[in-house]
């Protein structure tokens, strides 16, 4: 081996909360090597501002992960929405309403934590498991070998410490790319990225600030004829973000589009109420755009999560969660996969269920960026009079159960090597979250979950969920737990199983499956 050039199983480009969640799992689960590399150095990365919001299923997955409750502690949980109109009316229904309705979970609230915490937390948890970000290294090349040729190390970076000027090369089994919607990986692999980037443009300003706005620690919407529909988000730390569209209008009356102007036009925006800054933390202005890469891996050896394949406005709050979404159904796969435990064919399985709900949330994107800049969507077909204000909390509300990721699943494929072609899962659908019921400890009958009882360690799970009498029970289901070997192992065995006792059914058996 060159002196300059190394080994690993798994190389992370970007440390985002998406890389680190790639990279953290994957330490996690153990037996595979992990290294995570990031260009900006971290006084920038750690700067204010960015996303700032986990729906409540990305809260079930982090928990899973033993990440939830870090979070929470530094948290504002945002449990109200409220919308109001052009006069300072509030007004229901509108908005970010559909929050309201995010129930049947430990985690019935938008938890609100600004990126720069967000990214601190997962940092010491991948810590603690002996991997630390490499800031100030710099992605420079890609080169995937011939993939039918017997390499164990497929994939060549060649990476550049900016700090120190040094080049070197990592060889890895797989790379993820987590870099971003410029993405250096999706470049060099001259993966095209699919899709248009509108004329609009959004600011986004947060701090510390004194209003009468009646309700000022919620998810806020403020119809305002001037400036779109103007959000307002309580953050962590009783901080505040306000976001507003900027029109040429706001844009032709300056000079130069500065902190000050910025903070102008928030005041101009949220009126009829007042606002004074106390202090600004970060803004910005961003263009809003919906892409999506053509193809999510290469060679399967080469994978892009989060804004490195789609791309989307923050109109929706999404664009973190989704990132998660993707960083966690892969994890779990690459990991079973690089440690023998499962045929390479279920890598194909990423890209084919998490692509149709990224094509979902951009089309829900495209209409809800122009709803909130006040124009109806492109393809209206509904009175060309219609409120957009009223608009907009329809289609928000039609996706809402898709917005908290309580309802996405994924569709049944005859292809998918994880649904048996003779399986019939009735109104089950793969991908679906499992009730998070509650259960009580034996013996001491303590309160828990079973979402905490199944931890993410990169396994799975068989729950038997056992009536009180054996009457009706299907005599199928025990033939086949007879036929199973490793059913019939767990059922002699007591001591590589947990029995929890459910409110509503009882008793609940959870097996880890080995690995």
């Amino acid at each position: 081996m060159a002196e300059n050039e190394s080994l690993v199983d798994v190389l992370v480009v970007g440390a985002g909360p998406v890389g680190l969640i790639a990279a953290y799992q994957l330490a996690r689960f153990g037996g595979v090597s992990v290294r995570i590399i990031e260009k900006h150095p971290k006084s920038v990365q750690d700067a204010y501002g960015r996303a700032i919001t986990l729906f409540p299923r990305t809260s079930e997955m982090l928990d899973q992960l033993g990440l939830a409750d870090e979070l929470l502690q530094e948290a504002f949980a945002c449990r109200e929405t409220v919308a109001y109109n052009s006069l300072g009316e509030e007004v229901h229904g509108r908005g970010w309403s559909f929050m309201n309705d995010m129930k049947d979970t430990a985690f019935d609230f938008a938890l609100v934590l600004r990126q720069k915490y967000q990214e601190e937390i997962f940092r010491n948890a991948l810590r603690r498991y002996g991997v630390e970000v490499e800031a100030s290294v710099e992605l420079v090349g890609i080169d995937i070998h011939d993939t039918t040729l017997p390499s164990r190390y497929p994939v060549t970076a060649t990476v550049k410490d900016t700090e120190k000027g040094v080049t070197k090369t990592i060889r890895c089994r797989c790379l993820i790319g987590a870099d971003g919607g410029h993405s250096s990986v999706r470049h060099f692999l001259a993966i095209p990225f699919e899709g248009a980037t509108s004329e609009d443009k959004w600011v986004r300003i947060d701090g510390y600030v004194k209003t009468n706005l009646p309700k000022p620690s919620t998810y806020c919407s403020i119809e305002s004829p001037t400036h779109g529909n103007v959000l307002w988000v309580g953050l962590d730390r009783g901080a505040t973000r306000i976001g507003y569209a900027f029109t040429d209008d706001r844009a032709n009356a300056y000079a130069e589009f500065d902190e000050q102007a910025a903070i102008t036009e928030a005041i101009a925006a949220v009126k009829p109420f007042t606002l004074e800054f106390e202090q600004v933390d970060w803004w910005t202005i961003y263009t809003v755009g919906q892409r999506i890469a053509k193809r999510f891996s290469v060679d399967d050896c080469v994978f892009l999560v989060g804004d490195a394949c789609h791309t989307h406005s923050s109109g929706a709050a999404q664009g973190l969660n989704t990132g998660i979404h993707d960083a966690v159904n892969l994890g779990w796969k690459l990991s079973l996969v690089l440690r023998g435990l499962a045929s390479p064919t279920l890598l194909n399985t990423y890209a084919m269920e998490r692509r149709p709900n990224v094509q979902k949330l951009i089309q829900y994107d495209a209409d809800i960026s122009r709803l909130m800049t006040n124009r109806l969507p492109e393809n209206w077909r509904g009175e060309p009079t219609a409120d957009v204000n009223e608009v907009l909390g329809q289609i928000m509300d039609e996706a809402g159960t898709f917005s908290s990721g309580l309802g996405i699943s994924y569709e049944l494929r005859v292809d998918n090597p994880l649904v048996g072609t003779s399986s019939s899962f009735g109104s089950l659908k793969p991908g679906m979250r499992a009730p998070d019921i509650p259960l009580l400890r034996p013996g001491t009958f303590e309160r828990t979950r079973l979402f905490r009882e199944t931890p993410n360690i990169g396994s799975f799970y068989v729950a038997f969920f056992i009536a009180e009498s054996s009457q009706g029970f299907p005599s199928t289901f025990s033939h086949g737990v007879e036929q199973s070997r490793l059913l019939k192992e767990y059922t002699r065995s007591k001591g590589q199983s947990m029995f929890l006792h459910s409110p509503m059914l009882t008793p609940v058996k959870i097996a880890p499956l080995p690995t």
